[in-house]
């Protein structure tokens, strides 16, 4: 029997590259890598009472970007020098990019902020801080499949 390979979709995780200002994000948890979750609802339904619908286009197109990076990664002490800043000088507004070089996620954001610092707490073993990232608008994102 021959090898078929028509039909079989390859995800990589160590494909997904994220850059956040000036620096390659690395480091992530071991099951949860980022979370991209948007605040606008797209399109809301209405229906009169003769039945006719239309529909309305929410202008909110803001994400939320969550980095799950594990304790070790050297990325939160970026992130916590980034958002150090930024509480200075309130200048720290930085260009988001997600890119699956696997597949066609493709997700920019000409300016993105770190909110806050994680929630962090210490144990026996690695555990994960989870960075909350707003975005200003975001123009065509991809979430895409993969090849």
């Amino acid at each position: 029997m021959g090898l078929l390979t028509k039909g079989v979709l390859t995800y990589d995780p160590k494909k997904v590259v994220v850059v956040f200002g000036t620096s390659t994000i690395t480091g992530f948890a071991e099951d949860e890598m980022i979370t991209i979750a948007p605040h606008g609802e797209g399109f809301s339904k209405y229906v009169g009472a003769d039945g006719e619908v239309a529909r309305a286009i929410d202008p909110n197109d803001t994400f939320t970007i969550t980095f799950h990076l594990a304790y070790t990664s050297k990325s939160n002490t970026y992130l916590s020098k980034v958002h150090n800043a930024d509480r200075v000088t309130g200048s720290f507004l930085m260009p988001l990019m997600i890119k699956d070089l696997s597949g066609d996620t493709l997700f920019s954001a000409e300016q993105a902020w770190v909110t806050n610092w994680p929630e962090s707490t210490r144990g026996r073993g690695i555990e994960t801080n989870e960075w909350e990232i707003e975005t200003g608008r975001v123009l065509n994102p991809i979430i895409g499949g993969n090849d």
